[in-house]
């Protein structure tokens, strides 16, 4: 998943920011994150767990997954329609 998550990285760096915990140094944080599998993917916003996903997966299936679980979190902008008060 290195090359997977480093594409991800490198390809939505003005989207979102991508870390990487290693669970044999970081014990733990493993714990604190229920970390069972690798690899697992975190998802944070404003520091609070959106989702969590385990397993591989290719470049797109993760970034859906990304998106999908930010725009759970994320108020879209308004419209012009929606701010018209007439």
């Amino acid at each position: 998943m290195r090359p997977v998550v480093s594409q991800v990285a490198l390809t939505h760096r003005d989207d979102f920011a991508v870390a990487k915990l290693d669970v044999n140094l970081y014990p733990n944080k493993t714990a604190e994150y229920h970390i069972r599998a690798t690899p697992t993917f975190i998802l944070f916003y404003k520091g609070e767990i959106v989702t969590a996903m385990v397993g591989a997966m290719t470049i797109k299936t993760l970034v859906d997954r990304i998106f999908e679980g930010l725009m759970s979190v994320i108020q879209p902008p308004l419209t012009e329609e929606q701010t018209d008060t007439e």
